[in-house]
Order: structure tokens, then sequence, then C-alpha cells
């Protein structure tokens, strides 16, 4: 069985402030993409500060007629049995934001690159440099509270803490100890089934579990990158 998670999980009354199109807007960064995407990522995958800063647009693509993204916090193309790599199906907020649309673009315009190659650091950092501006941003916001909001923000909050946000909602949602091994990586059991037709019914039954997660619900009404740079 899952266990209760050490790092304790965003709330909604801290997303409500952090997201909220002002402030979710000052932090964003001109060409630093990551500053929109690495936040829903890991809320709404699971995936952790690694996997997210070594996607690339080849790590999105059509399985059984299913979107997925696919990590591997190591970085390995080719790793064996036992590794992070996990096939994860997309959710439906992120597909509605339009992270297809960016990846389909990387694809064409940098097919070479890391999706996120905005921080020059070498990739096993550039997470890091990046989590940094995270923190810093959260700071911020806190400052400019009032003492009684302050509270809001009294446990220790940081990028891992979308992750765990994930982790909450899968199991309040209900999600298969199957299902969540395979998307969420609680075990490093398996990659993939022994035979292709098992390897199909985890992946659909993964959707729908993936799409009854109403991590929606714990924000602010959000809107593409677009619309928050307008």
């Amino acid at each position: 069985m899952v266990t209760t998670q050490v790092i304790p999980p965003f709330t909604s009354a801290a997303l409500e402030i952090l997201f909220d199109k002002s402030n979710f807007a000052s932090f964003q960064k001109a060409d630093f993409r990551s500053h929109y995407w690495a936040p829903l990522l890991s809320a709404f995958s699971g995936t952790s500060r690694n996997e997210i800063f070594y996607l690339t647009p080849e790590d999105l693509f059509l399985k059984y007629d299913i979107w997925i993204i696919q990590t591997n916090a190591s970085g390995a193309k080719n790793a064996q049995s036992g590794s992070t790599i996990r096939d994860i199906p997309m959710h439906p907020t992120l597909k509605r934001l339009g992270f297809l649309e960016f990846v389909q673009d990387r694809r064409q315009t940098h097919p070479n690159e890391r999706l996120f190659s905005e921080y020059k650091a070498s990739q096993e950092h550039a997470g890091m440099v990046f989590s940094r501006s995270f923190v810093h941003w959260i700071k911020t916001t806190v400052n400019q509270l009032p003492d009684d909001k302050k509270s809001l923000f009294g446990e220790d909050f940081h990028f891992p803490s979308l992750r765990a946000l994930f982790l909450a909602e899968a199991i309040r949602s209900g999600m298969s100890e199957r299902t969540l091994q395979k998307v969420h990586g609680t075990r490093n059991e398996f990659r993939r089934a022994i035979d292709e037709d098992q390897e199909r019914r985890d992946l659909e039954n993964a959707e729908v579990e993936m799409r009854r997660m109403d991590i929606e619900s714990y924000f602010p009404a959000l809107c593409t990158y677009e619309d928050l740079r307008a």
C-alpha cells in the first residue's frame, strides 16, 4: 500500500495565492517556458524536477492512441529493468493549456535540444537552478502577504510539494495501486508489462484513472501561457 508522504503537498489555499493570474505572471520570464510548464507538469503528471529538465521533444508521443509523457530522471534512453523510466498518460488539463502544441513547436524548431534548455547549466544542474527561482518566487509572494495570510505557507512548501499534490490527489481519487506504481513510480517495479496486450490494458486503465484526477480544482483558473503573458 502507498504510505503517507513526508513532503507536504500544496494546499488549495496556498495554490490560490501562488497561481493567481497576476502572481503566476510575475514568475514568468521571457523565453523561459519552464517557468510556466515545469510547475504544471509536476502537479498534473507527478514528475520530479530532474525528470522535467531531461525531457526532450521525442519524450511526448502517441502510444495505443494515448498521448504519453515518458520520463527518466537519469536521462538515459536505454535504461535497464528497474530504471526510473515511466510512461505517463497526459492529463487533460495539460492538453487544454497547450502542452502538445508547445512540444510540437520545439520538435520543429529545436529537435535536438531539451524541452527546457533555457537554463544553460548541465542537465543534472538545470533543474536545481530552476528550483532556486521557484523558491525565491514563493518567498517573495509570502513576504507581500498580510500577516494573517502568511500562515498558509507555514509548511515547508517547495517544488517537490507539487509532486506531492499529485500523489495526494491520486490517492484521494482512488487510483489503483498498479497504476500508481506505473505513473508515479511509488516502486521501481516495471517499465512495461511482459506482453503487449497487458501493456495496452495498463496504459488504457492509467489514462482513465488520470482523467478522474481533479487536480485543476486545487488551482485558481489556469490560463494558457499566451493569455498569461498578454
